[in-house]
């Protein structure tokens, strides 16, 4: 993108193609596929889809299956949305399947910012992000191999200070979470 990249999120969908979450020109949502060389001297883009054509900002991208993305992002009118895309094989078909309004940030003024997204299980997710009052949640969803399901099935507020996140999974029952201020 040559006119606006902010707010990446990279992950790998097989061995040489990867799918890139970005906020970009009128700050709407993109994800772009390119293709890496197995020696990283060659990047190549293949395909860009515009997925939000209002806003796209926070995004954190996780792996589903072989074919399947899900992207945890800040969306229309700053409301948390959670969506899945199938990539082809090659990267050059972008197609956006399901989506999910998780949180409204309400009209205070707030957003749904400083997604982090994790994969505990085969279909479950945790998301860690800044919510309503600037304060810390980590929500819970089951999505579907193929992602046209997303299901929301528990939130926690864990901090009622302003914050921003990082979460990784450490076992198969276990997230640590590092998360300060915004």
């Amino acid at each position: 993108d040559t006119d606006h990249s902010n707010f990446n999120s990279l992950v790998q969908v097989d061995s040489d193609t990867y799918a890139l979450a970005y906020m970009g020109t009128d700050n709407d949502g993109f994800i772009s596929t390119f293709t890496i060389s197995d020696d990283g001297t060659t990047i190549t883009k293949v395909a860009t889809l515009e997925h939000d054509t209002d806003h796209g900002e926070h995004n954190s991208l996780v792996k589903v299956d072989s074919d399947t993305v899900a992207l945890a992002y800040e969306g229309t009118d700053n409301d948390g949305f959670i969506s899945t895309f199938t990539i082809s094989d090659d990267g050059s078909t972008i197609t956006e399947i399901a989506t999910l309004e998780h949180d409204d940030a309400g009209s205070g003024g707030d957003a749904i910012e400083w997604n982090s997204f994790v994969q505990v299980d085969s279909d479950t997710y945790a998301l860690a992000y800044e919510g309503e009052d600037n304060d810390g949640f980590i929500s819970t969803f089951t999505i579907s191999s193929d992602g046209t399901t997303i299901t929301e099935l528990a939130t926690l507020e864990h901090d009622t200070d302003t914050v921003s996140n990082s979460l990784v999974k450490v076992d198969s029952e276990t997230l640590a979470l590092v998360h300060g201020p915004s």
